[in-house]
């Protein structure tokens, strides 16, 4: 869903060889594999709470728990899906299955099909859908202890319905739309609906970049309390769609998003971003300078953490592998700044936020970036 199988094959050839950037984070991804494997079911039952998804904000981590179990649910989901293409070894898959049972399926332990904390269902939900998607078909669904593929399928469906397309902000589009519709799109890509996932990138082009300004910033993300982090966490939304636009192209009826064009000239909507936002990855005061003498734009209320440092790293890992840029490069071998950080849910994530330096991993989505999106162009594809 979001990497080609021939990509993972190339990747493997590379491991095999002892080559840079891709061993170290095969080490690291497979570190994960074994918790993995090693892991209980979750679900959103276990609070006692019943079957909807139901989380407090982020000023209440005691009450997160139902986030937090997703969190990892889709980390285990994904990794166990890739670790049984990159493999072949069918045990990964058969705990893909059990997990999915148990979050999707099992009628003691099953998830609702409903919206309701919608980001945090955003960016957990379709990395369960992308591991489901690397066990498609796979033997272990037949067993009578699990529930069947066609029903997971129809609640992907069933809950697409019920999320709807309304731009979910008093202000205008932010980063949440973007989510939304790059859960429709990996969705879609699940169901193998291609209309629902043309309509899906098609959203993204005529709503997804309202924000934009021909600078590269984004106009209703500077004048939040965290305003940088919440710049790079829509840029990263874009990309993880774009990915999926890039891998489908010959699905799409226009562009895709990496190609999209909001003005005029040689750069993407996407480029524009990526390109305004990557020099203050390693230098954050910097943005904040740019509010001098208006108090509501470019604040970083709680500065740049160590923890918002890696999602911009593993951002720009994967816009490197597509575009390139020394930029780029730069932006994700960026060290990291003497700030404080902030506890993430998982030790997996905590893991490459305490290793500044590659792999990069990406706490929302793909995982260990610099695994499966790593400098893609030098590939043997």
């Amino acid at each position: 869903m979001f990497v080609h199988l021939d990509t993972l094959a190339a990747i493997q050839s590379r491991v095999e060889n002892g080559d840079s950037p891709w061993t170290g984070a095969h080490e690291a991804f497979m570190s994960d594999v074994r918790d993995a494997m090693a892991a209980d079911p979750e679900s959103v039952t276990d609070n006692g709470d019943g079957h909807e998804f139901k989380t407090k904000g982020p000023e209440d981590p005691a009450e997160r728990k139902d986030y937090v179990a997703a969190i990892r649910t889709g980390d285990r989901l994904r990794d166990l899906g890739l670790a049984y293409q990159y493999t072949g070894a069918d045990q990964y898959a058969e705990k893909a299955v059990e997990l999915l049972d148990h979050w999707f399926l099992r009628s003691e332990t099953y998830m609702a099909p409903v919206k309701t904390n919608s980001i945090e269902q955003f960016i957990t939900l379709p990395k369960m859908w992308w591991g489901a998607e690397l066990v498609r078909g796979h033997e272990a669904w037949s067993d009578d202890s699990v529930g069947a593929e066609a029903d997971l399928q129809e609640w992907v469906r069933t809950f697409l319905d019920d999320v709807g397309h309304n731009i979910p902000t008093a202000m205008g589009q932010q980063n949440i739309f973007n989510w939304q519709e790059m859960t429709h799109a990996a969705g879609s890509v699940y169901l193998r609906d291609w209309d629902r996932f043309r309509d899906a990138i098609q959203r993204n082009r005529e709503d997804g970049f309202t924000q934009l300004r021909e600078d590269g910033l984004l106009e209703n993300e500077i004048i939040r309390a965290s305003s940088l982090a919440y710049s790079l966490y829509a840029a990263k939304a874009l990309i993880t769609a774009a990915e999926l636009s890039r891998l489908y192209a010959e699905r799409l009826d226009g562009p895709t998003l990496y190609e999209y064009k909001k003005f005029d000239g040689d750069r993407g909507a996407i480029e524009r971003i990526l390109d305004a936002h990557a020099p203050y990855v390693a230098d954050p005061e910097a943005w904040e300078a740019m509010g001098e003498g208006d108090p509501d734009r470019f604040v970083n209320s709680d500065g740049f953490p160590a923890r918002k440092q890696e999602a911009a790293s593993s951002l720009y890992e994967v816009a490197y592998s597509y575009y390139k840029k020394d930029t780029y490069l730069k932006a994700l071998k960026q060290s990291g700044q003497p700030v404080k950080n902030v506890p993430t849910y998982v030790s997996a994530q905590q893991a490459a936020i305490d290793n500044p330096d590659r792999p990069h991993r990406d706490e929302r989505i793909l995982g260990w970036t610099t695994f499966t999106h790593g400098e893609r162009f030098r590939l043997d594809l």
